[in-house]
């Protein structure tokens, strides 16, 4: 008998307490459809809403060489996962070769065109981030002919969401510091850009 109401009891406790569990509350935003978590397909969005733009600074050096450049940009989104784009850059460059060479000052103007891919499984790593790649080519706006630059082909990864405030680490596969060279117009190899698409 005690077996019998031990287990009546089991079966009324568990019940109850499944009775009284609440079912998840959904929000939902006026006109919403589906999961607002839920990336939409950019297929479903007109061209307008897959175009982005922004800015931000690139190549910060401060010395020997001094090199910092800003640069806006626009960008399409390809695919949930790819955007391409465009942008121009204005980059202020000083290096002191010393001796018969001396103290060499660049006013450069630019163009780059830049692909981003999100990458889900480095974002389960280091947070939302994607690798990046862009070609850069640029005309020397200064009255210097002991100069020449080449042409960045820059490689790295990124963090930073879609939308909003990005830090990109880049390698520069033509960097050249030499004299006589096509120098490259970045004080290092490494480069760093900091910006992102706002709107």
């Amino acid at each position: 008998m005690k077996k019998l109401l031990l287990i009546i009891s089991i079966i009324s406790i568990g019940t109850i307490s499944q009775s009284q569990a609440q079912e998840a509350v959904v929000i939902k935003e006026e006109g919403a459809v589906g999961d607002l978590d839920v990336e939409k397909d950019v297929s479903e969005l007109s061209f307008r809403e897959r175009v982005h733009f922004g800015g931000g600074i690139s190549g910060l050096s401060f010395g020997n060489p001094t090199s910092i450049g800003i640069s806006p940009m626009a960008g399409y989104q390809l695919t949930n996962n790819t955007v391409i784009g465009l942008g121009l850059t204005y980059q202020y460059y000083s290096i002191n070769y010393g001796g018969s060479v001396g103290k060499l000052t660049s006013n450069l103007l630019g163009e780059r065109i830049f692909a981003r891919h999100y990458v889900p499984a480095l974002s389960q790593i280091v947070g939302q981030s994607y690798l990046t790649a862009q070609v850069e080519n640029y005309s020397n706006l200064s009255n210097n002919s002991g100069l020449s630059y080449s042409n960045p082909v820059l490689v790295g990864i990124g963090i930073g969401s879609k939308i909003g405030l990005n830090i990109t680490v880049m390698y520069d596969l033509n960097y050249s510091s030499s004299y006589g060279a096509k120098s490259s117009p970045y004080g290092s190899a490494f480069v760093v850009q900091v910006g992102g698409f706002f709107f």
